[in-house]
């Protein structure tokens, strides 16, 4: 028995050395091949080993107790491969997938943490510097098949939970485009801006058309949508109900959504963009708030907002936007407007309306990082990436915009010029300081009035 578990021994060990070789079998000449076994059937037998305690009777020799032939180990090793999970870093955390690439998982999330300070404001409790976790999301996203897809987020902020994206996805052909229906709870198509994610706006907050002229339901909608893209241009429709956080006190309201983009010149240096959206909404009845108020200053100062006013019984809404943009090599500007038009039960009508001129340059050669399959920001490609000893990317910003509530005699309008300074590390951090010189003029309120002043704002991003 002992002299059997020796030679088992010398067997693993054989084994061992064997599995060492396969690799360069396989992947080198024929006659590198045979050199490699020659050199393996050569390697001496290893010295003995320490006598090992008996095994308890009746327990089964290890399956490897025979010798298995060459041939054979490879068979086994290459099955084995067809089972292997595989890891895909390129997108900042790790994506597993099966060896046929037909389930995916990868973790997603964002962390942004922001610093403000507000200055020359003629009320005091508008001056003040302060922190706040603008987002804390942690989410994932995967495949299932050739065609399915899921994502599911939430965002921890403010110490609570809201989920944000949660949608299956099923992607396929349609008259020869490519297209994708979504059901769940999906940022909307509507505008550059409202339609890209806070991780990759060149600016720390989205512009007064994607934060104002939106939806009671807000930027998310709990519904169905359908998009087709071309190679110049993507249609997309969405009909929902309320957010997913509504409390479901009353029935939801309704709204249908639709946008297009068309990029009329396309080449490796030059981009044009051209886009129109709209949506029509049945408000739901206890729907208290229409019209959101617009922080022309930073999330973080609650103090410094344009006011919504107060609209009794809304009843429904319909609004409209253009979009128009150029985009080259490292240079890029785009413009947009967005018009709304409330109803009432028991009240007059009122219309709102918002635009935004902006502009920017990679300073250290970075193309613009425009997605035109879908008219939408996406983030650049760092050519020299701190983390690998580089400077990272710097991209300088500006942008005037103005929304204007005040056809409703108790709303208010505002205005800002920001100038935008962003530093990416690499492709899933930035740093991003931003300066604005704001006016607010609200008619009611706590602070009421005419007022001016400016804001230094910075955020900490990573995102993956």
């Amino acid at each position: 028995m002992e002299d059997q578990r020796s030679r088992i021994s010398d067997l693993e060990s054989r084994l061992a050395t064997m599995e060492k070789m396969v690799a360069a079998m396989r992947s080198a000449s024929a006659p590198q091949a045979q050199v490699a076994a020659t050199e393996m059937s050569q390697t001496p037998a290893p010295a003995a080993r320490k006598r090992r305690e008996p095994a308890p009777l009746g327990r089964p020799l290890p399956s490897d107790a025979h010798p298995v032939p060459l041939d054979a180990r490879l068979a086994q090793i290459e099955a084995a491969q067809k089972d292997m999970v595989h890891v895909n870093w390129s997108k900042g955390t790790p994506e597993f997938s099966s060896s046929d690439g037909n389930l995916t998982f990868r973790p997603r999330g964002r962390i942004q943490i922001d610093l403000g300070r507000t200055i020359n404001s003629r009320s005091d409790a508008r001056n003040i510097t302060a922190t706040q976790a603008r987002s804390l999301r942690l989410g994932m996203e995967g495949s299932i098949g050739k065609h399915l897809s899921y994502v599911l987020e939430g965002d921890f902020a403010d110490n609570e939970v809201a989920i944000k994206s949660a949608y299956l996805a099923w992607t396929t052909r349609l008259a020869g485009q490519q297209a994708e229906f979504a059901l769940g709870n999906r940022l909307n198509d509507r505008g550059i801006d409202g339609s890209s994610g806070t991780i990759s706006v060149p600016f720390i907050e989205r512009n007064v058309v994607g934060q104002g002229i939106i939806p009671v339901r807000g930027f998310f909608g709990l519904g169905a949508a359908a998009r087709i893209y071309g190679k110049r241009w993507h249609v997309g429709v969405q009909v929902s109900g309320d957010d997913i956080s509504n409390p479901g006190t009353a029935s939801d309201g309704f709204t249908v959504a639709g946008r297009m983009h068309w990029n009329p010149a396309k080449t490796a240096d030059l981009i044009v963009h051209l886009g129109v959206w709209g949506f029509h909404e049945r408000i739901a009845s206890d729907a208290t708030r229409p019209t959101r108020s617009i922080a022309v200053g930073g999330f973080y100062n609650d103090n410094l907002r344009v006011s919504p006013g107060t609209f009794a019984n809304p009843d429904s809404g319909t609004a409209y936007g253009l979009e128009g943009g150029l985009f080259h090599r490292s240079l890029w500007a785009y413009g947009e407007m967005g018009h709304r038009h409330l109803e009432s039960r028991t009240a007059a009508s009122t219309d709102q309306s918002a635009w935004v001129l902006s502009a920017g340059w990679f300073l250290t050669g970075e193309t613009t990082p425009y997605l035109a399959r879908g008219g939408v920001w996406s983030r650049p490609n760092v050519i020299d990436p701190v983390t690998n000893g580089g400077r990272g990317a710097i991209e300088v910003a500006v942008r005037y915009e103005e929304i204007d509530y005040s056809d409703n005699p108790t709303a208010g309008k505002g205005t800002a010029a920001t100038l935008g300074i962003n530093w990416y590390l690499n492709n899933f951090v930035r740093l991003q300081l931003n300066a604005m010189d704001w006016t607010v003029n609200n008619p009611t309120g706590v602070y009421v009035g005419y007022d001016h002043g400016q804001t230094v704002l910075g955020r900490a991003q990573i995102s993956f």
